[in-house]
């Protein structure tokens, strides 16, 4: 018999993905409904950035939060709030009226809804 294996864990200093969840829930909000609000084509997209870095969903779920990204994932982030990635997780990052696009969607839905 085997004895039971943990869990394997996020960092702790990182907000486990369910409090994550549990809070967009709070605010009134799902990852499947952020990513059809801001134009994804996979519905599923956003829970990408539950388990890895990706700069423009952790946006996009921090906006809808109210805090910054850096506040949610602070090992993704340096001291300076700007993403920690070499020049090859840098690609994932949109131009600055890009992201202001899209994160205006989850603003003008957070409106809507009486947030």
């Amino acid at each position: 018999m085997s004895a039971h294996q943990p869990a394997k864990k996020t960092s702790l200093q990182d907000w486990h993905p369910a409090e994550v969840v549990a809070a967009l829930r709070m605010k009134g909000f799902s990852l499947r409904q952020l990513a059809l609000l801001n134009g994804y084509g996979n519905p599923n997209s956003m829970t990408t950035a539950l388990r890895r870095p990706y700069p423009l969903a952790e946006a996009i779920i921090a906006e809808a939060l109210c805090r910054p990204a850096s506040d949610i994932w602070p090992t993704r982030y340096g001291p300076d709030g700007k993403p920690n990635r070499g020049p090859s997780g840098q690609r994932a990052l949109l131009p600055s009226d890009a992201k202001a696009s899209v994160l205006r969607v989850v603003r003008n839905a957070q409106k809507a809804g009486g947030q």
